[in-house]
């Protein structure tokens, strides 16, 4: 599925959001706390944006990659974003050492994990004592006017607008049909917390329907 919207993937997601992704990813990226010289990874990088930004803080002496499973998606990264390395790999087994990395991210690709805890603990064990890894995500749209309207753009609005730019309707109506396994922040901070992370810490985003959790391994 990733691999038949690649080459629409980013165009969509700015669409879709107004715009608004470039920031969401923008402050992920900070949270890492990530230096110049750093080294971090991102994973279920898709097409290489939240890469970028880890790449912009840790400059031409760090070392930052990205890592996804869709070919496809890789092949975009690489052609947009040449001076990063990508690698096609497991995110449930991180092809890196222990304690081999300053920071690890996971922008959008946590829910489609088929083990999410594992996924969260391997980002723990790739990052130094001290690091930070962060998840962007979808949240659970909160109660009330925000999470009824939002429900309705998730199951109308956004399978057709995907659908038309992308061509691949299937693939959208995927990401309406998983909205009621969206975790609410609660949920998400059990989970890090079950795969051993440590000062766990959540911001919202989007009126409470995006939210960016981290913590740091001790």
């Amino acid at each position: 599925m990733f691999d038949r919207i690649a080459h629409r993937y980013d165009l969509v997601n700015t669409v879709l959001s107004a715009g608004t992704d470039a920031g969401w990813r923008r402050r992920a990226a900070r949270e890492t706390g990530l230096r110049l010289g750093g080294s971090a990874l991102d994973v279920a990088c898709g097409s290489g944006k939240l890469t970028a930004e880890l790449a912009k803080l840790a400059g031409s002496q760090g070392r930052v990659a990205g890592l996804d499973f869709s070919a496809e998606m890789l092949e975009v990264a690489r052609h947009d974003h040449p001076q990063i390395q990508f690698i096609e790999a497991d995110a449930l087994t991180l092809p890196f050492e222990d304690a081999s990395l300053d920071a690890t991210t996971i922008g959008f690709g946590l829910r489609n994990l088929t083990d999410p805890v594992r996924g969260l603990r391997e980002m723990l064990r790739v990052i130094k004592p001290g690091g930070r890894a962060v998840v962007l995500e979808f949240v659970r749209p909160p109660k009330g006017l925000v999470g009824s309207a939002y429900r309705v753009y998730l199951r109308t609005l956004l399978p057709a607008i995907g659908g038309v730019l992308s061509g691949q309707r299937s693939a959208y109506r995927y990401l309406s049909d998983t909205i009621d396994s969206y975790r609410t922040p609660a949920e998400l901070d059990d989970m890090t917390r079950k795969a051993g992370w440590s000062d766990v810490r959540f911001h919202g985003l989007a009126m409470g329907t995006v939210g960016i959790v981290s913590g740091t391994r001790q």
